[in-house]
């Protein structure tokens, strides 16, 4: 074996002993560490201190309100992210509000008088407001107290005023994303309106104009992330999304990430936005419709919980993993099964509810639906499928990085590759997939990797002597989805 060396001179003669200290890859046992890293794509306020397209390190939830404003979209995910995860190294950038877009409104219209005291309990999203009535308050009086009421809460995400009985709140963002905050009165089974009260509740709407998610992108392009979170789903929108995710995926860029986002709205709703994309690296939150939580802290929620279980194991499905701070909707606005079924072949997330309200989650999926021409697939359904391939290419690139930094390159059966250390061959890199395919297979990462290693292959290129092409078969491990038994009985 022809030993050589980095640091001592092959012509050296000055008399001493002389050691260099090198780390040997070869028989590593384990994965190198996935460097899980998220970014949110988010909207400020004028109030908030951040710079537009610039970004922030996010180590603690009270960042969100004095960057992006108190209220703010970026206030909302930061918090809905730092809920479900503290250690998943966190960072967000944010844009102001598109100049000509519009702000939602919707509005609680109060009759009276009242002719008994009592309390009214006005949701905005999913902040309660309590207002006391005093007996023979007007619904004037009562309008006024409750816009008094909702402009003293900082972090509301809309404003207040009061015209007689009308309170008129607006949305301190302009764009669609107001169109989601839901309104209600009094939606708690043990509220009572007080005698002589009325109200009616006129949804968000009117929201238009969102701000271009390409100039966040642009000023990311070089940094590395694994999970990027959009407060925005409208179809111009998540095409971007879409592209520069799978621009990342590239074996020129190898930038693997994840888009979440939060659809919202009816059932037929929830089918159009998951029509809108066909990408395997964008996961949906599960679609709900009318939940006080904004759609935004849900894509933030999920995020949270699948950037660190997917770090720790990224084949492991993430059914039953609790939304920590999400309200589920109300029992008549929840998806039957059927129709969480039929979701699921739309591109939608499922989700269930515990009795105390509890959110988990049921089945993350990604939009892919067809291959290319057309035809449906299931390839790329499950959010664990993409997150163990970039896992695998991740760790066997830094393996061959560390393994054969200088190597150079011979034919199999070369001498010079039996007898000197840095000489590697097609042979010995097929032996090296091996190797760390045994690792993932013990990883519970993928399976059968006897059959799939014999099935890969290394060669020399004909016409580039200096390069190795490779066919590297896995078959990534699979999950207990779906368990159908026939229970039968004797008579």
């Amino acid at each position: 074996m022809t030993i050589t060396f980095d640091e001592i001179p092959y012509d050296l003669r000055k008399p001493g002993t002389y050691v260099e200290v090198a780390p040997v890859y070869d028989r590593k046992s384990g994965t190198y560490g996935w460097p899980a890293r998220a970014v949110l794509l988010v909207q400020k306020l004028s109030t908030g201190s951040a710079a537009a397209a610039t970004i922030y390190r996010i180590t603690r939830p009270a960042q969100g309100a004095s960057l992006f404003g108190a209220g703010s979209i970026g206030d909302r995910m930061v918090q809905a992210f730092k809920a479900a995860n503290k250690t998943t190294d966190l960072y967000a950038i944010a844009l102001a509000d598109k100049g000509d877009g519009v702000q939602a409104t919707g509005t609680f219209v109060f009759t009276g008088p009242a002719t008994a005291a009592g309390t009214i309990a006005v949701h905005v999203a999913d902040h309660r407001v309590t207002v006391g009535v005093a007996a023979s308050d007007s619904a004037t009086t009562i309008g006024a107290a409750v816009a008094a009421a909702l402009t003293a809460v900082a972090d509301l995400e809309v404003t207040a005023s009061a015209t007689t009985g009308t309170v008129t709140v607006t949305a301190k963002h302009k764009g669609e994303a107001g169109n989601a905050l839901q309104l209600a009165v009094n939606p708690r089974i043990d509220d009572v309106m007080p005698a002589g009260v009325g109200c009616t509740v006129t949804a968000m709407s009117g929201g238009s104009g969102n701000p271009d998610v390409t100039t966040l992108l642009d000023a990311i392009a070089a940094e590395w992330f694994t999970g990027a979170v959009t407060a925005w789903t409208d179809s111009t929108s998540l095409a971007a999304l879409a592209a520069w995710a799978a621009e990342r995926y590239t074996a020129m860029a190898h930038k693997d990430v994840k888009i979440y986002w939060g659809p919202h709205g009816t059932f037929g709703q929830l089918g159009t936005l998951g029509g809108y994309t066909n990408s395997p690296h964008m996961p949906s939150a599960p679609g709900a419709n009318r939940s006080a939580s904004p759609p935004w802290a849900w894509a933030a929620s999920l995020a949270g919980i699948a950037e660190a279980q997917l770090a720790a194991d990224p084949a492991r499905q993430l059914r039953g993993l609790a939304l920590p701070g999400i309200a589920a909707p109300a029992s008549a606005d929840r998806f039957t099964e059927e129709e969480q079924d039929l979701l699921l072949h739309s591109g939608i997330s499922t989700f269930e509810v515990d009795t105390d309200g509890t959110v988990r989650l049921d089945r993350v999926i990604t939009t892919f639906k067809t291959t290319s021409d057309g035809a449906e697939s299931d390839a790329w359904l499950d959010i664990t499928v993409p997150a163990t391939l970039s896992r695998i290419r991740y760790d066997w690139r830094a393996h061959t990085a560390a393994t054969y930094p200088r190597h150079k390159l011979a034919s199999d059966g070369s001498p010079a590759a039996e007898h000197s250390p840095t000489v590697v061959t097609p042979q010995k890199l097929h032996g090296s997939w091996a190797a760390r395919c045994q690792v993932y297979e013990r990883n519970g990462w993928i399976q059968d990797a006897t059959e799939t290693v014999g099935r890969s292959s290394f060669e020399r290129d004909a016409d580039d002597r200096h390069r190795v092409n490779s066919i590297q078969r896995v078959k990534v491990m699979d999950n207990l989805i779906v368990l159908a038994g026939r229970l039968e009985f004797e008579v």
